[in-house]
C-alpha cells in the first residue's frame, strides 16, 4: 500500500512539474507579446492601448470565454497627453538618452529651441511669484543631497504649478526616473534630468519636444464570462489592467512587463482553468481594464455602468504585478476584509504556495478601489520580489522571474473555488 501511494505521488510530481512549466511558459508568452514594440507600451501613441485590447479580446475568444449580456468590449473616452514625435534633450551640446538620462513630465507641453535657466533653491521655488516672464527663460532646481522628502514633495508640486501656467522648468534629480501618464497638458515643459553629481546649472540646454493632447480618446474594457455550474445570480470578478504608459517620443517606450502584462497573464491562466471547470455557485467575469494608469478610469466606468448589481458581487480579485513572488504576496484590503484574507492564508498554510502573505489596508493604487468605494468586497494582490523595475524603460519581459507563478496560480484557483 505504501509503495502504491509513493508511486502515485511520484507520478503526481512529474505531472505537476510539467503543468507548472506549461503555465509559466504561457505567462511568459502573453507577457512578451504585450510588451512587444508593436504595441507601443500599450499607451495612446500609435493606438497601442487599443491594439493590446484587441489581442486580449482574441485570447478571451480562443480560451472560450463568452460575452456578457452581448458585450465583449465596454468602450469609454478619456483625455490624455501624448508624445508622438520628437522628444530630445541636449545639455552642453551632448544628446541625452530619454528614459535613462531624463524624463519629460507627462503633462509637459511642446517646446523647440534653446532654454536659458535661472537656478532657485527650495525656499526660492516655494516663494516664487506667479508673474509674466521673458520667452526662452526657465527655472532650474538642483536639490541639495540632504533635502527632506516632504520638502522635495512640496517643491515639485510648486514646480508643476509653474510649468502649468508660467514658465519651463528643469529639475535635476538623484532619484530613480519613474514616469506616468497624464490627463492634462501644461502650458510649458517640465524636464527631469537624472544627475547624481551636478551641483550647478548646465551652461546650455536645448529641447525638441512634441506634445499632443488627445481629447475623447476611445478605449475599451475587455469582458469575458463563465457561467457557474449551478444556476446563480452571484458573481466573482477577476480583473487586471492591460494599459501602460506608452511612448515618450518616437524611439522610447515603456514595456510594462510586471505592471501589468504579468497580471493579465495570471488572469488569462485562471480564465483557462475556470472555463474548463466552472465554479459551482458563482458566475465569473474576467475584466481587462483600460485607463488604470491615468487614474483608474476603466474600473470607475465599469462600476458606474452597473452591468452587475453591487449586491450580486461576492468578490473582486484584482491582479497587478505578478512577475516575481520570491518574497511572497501583499493583499491590499486584506486588513479590511479579514475573513477573506484569512481564507487565503489558511489555504497557503496547507499548500506552502508562497513564502508570505502580508495584509495591507485601504489604498487607491489599482482597479479594486472603485469597487471598494461602493461597498463591494475587493482585494488587490501583487507579488513581492527582487524586481524593482517600475514605470521605467527597464520593466521588460525578460527581466521577470515568474518565480512563484505556478504556485500562486493554483493558490488563487483554489481560493476562488471556496466561494
Amino acid at each position: 500500500m505504501l509503495k502504491s501511494h509513493l508511486f502515485i505521488w511520484i507520478c503526481f510530481g512529474f505531472v505537476a512539474c510539467w503543468s507548472q512549466s506549461k503555465l509559466t511558459s504561457y505567462a511568459k508568452e502573453i507577457t512578451k507579446t504585450l510588451c512587444a514594440p508593436e504595441l507601443h507600451g500599450r499607451g495612446y501613441v500609435n493606438d497601442g492601448c487599443n491594439k493590446a485590447g484587441e489581442y486580449i479580446l482574441g485570447e478571451f475568444e480562443r480560451i472560450g470565454l463568452q460575452p456578457f449580456n452581448g458585450y465583449a468590449q465596454q468602450s469609454f473616452y478619456l483625455g490624455v497627453n501624448t508624445f508622438p514625435g520628437n522628444c530630445k534633450l541636449k545639455i552642453n551640446g551632448r544628446k541625452k538618452k530619454p528614459g535613462i538620462d531624463y524624463l519629460v513630465h507627462p503633462s509637459s507641453a511642446s517646446y523647440h529651441g534653446k532654454l536659458s535657466l535661472v537656478s532657485l533653491n527650495a525656499k526660492e521655488v516655494l516663494s516664487y511669484p506667479f508673474k509674466s516672464h521673458a520667452h526662452g527663460w526657465g527655472i532650474a532646481f538642483i536639490p541639495p543631497k540632504s533635502i527632506a522628502k516632504d520638502t522635495l514633495k512640496m517643491v515639485r508640486a510648486k514646480l508643476e504649478k509653474l510649468a502649468r501656467v508660467q514658465m519651463p522648468v528643469v529639475e535635476i534629480t538623484r532619484d530613480k526616473l519613474t514616469w506616468s501618464v497624464s490627463s492634462e497638458q501644461f502650458k510649458f515643459p517640465y524636464i527631469q534630468v537624472f544627475d547624481t553629481k551636478r551641483e550647478s546649472l548646465p551652461e546650455k540646454i536645448k529641447l525638441n519636444i512634441d506634445a499632443m493632447y488627445r481629447k475623447d480618446m476611445e478605449v475599451s474594457n475587455i469582458i469575458g464570462f463563465v457561467e457557474s455550474k449551478q444556476p446563480s445570480d452571484s458573481f466573482i470578478i477577476v480583473s487586471a489592467h492591460y494599459d501602460h504608459l506608452g511612448r515618450m517620443g518616437k524611439n522610447t517606450y515603456f514595456p510594462g512587463a510586471n505592471d501589468n502584462a504579468s497580471g493579465v497573464a495570471m488572469m488569462l491562466s485562471l480564465a483557462k482553468e475556470i472555463q474548463q471547470q466552472p465554479l459551482p455557485k458563482h458566475n465569473v467575469l474576467f475584466v481587462a481594464f483600460a485607463g488604470e494608469e491615468i487614474g483608474l478610469e476603466g474600473s470607475q466606468f465599469f462600476v458606474s455602468q452597473h452591468i452587475v448589481g453591487s449586491e450580486q458581487i461576492s468578490l473582486v480579485l484584482n491582479l497587478d504585478i505578478m512577475g516575481s513572488g520570491e518574497e511572497g504576496i501583499t493583499v491590499v484590503n486584506g486588513a479590511i476584509h479579514k475573513p477573506i484574507f484569512q481564507r487565503l492564508v489558511d489555504l497557503n498554510q496547507s499548500t506552502a504556495s508562497v513564502k508570505a502573505i502580508k495584509p495591507r489596508g485601504k489604498a487607491a493604487n489599482s482597479d479594486h478601489y472603485p469597487f471598494s468605494e461602493v461597498g463591494i468586497p475587493a482585494i488587490f494582490i501583487y507579488t513581492m520580489g527582487p524586481n524593482k523595475n517600475y514605470h521605467d524603460i527597464h520593466d521588460k519581459s525578460d527581466a521577470l522571474t515568474f518565480d512563484r507563478f505556478d504556485q500562486l496560480h493554483y493558490l488563487l484557483l483554489r481560493f476562488l473555488q471556496t466561494f
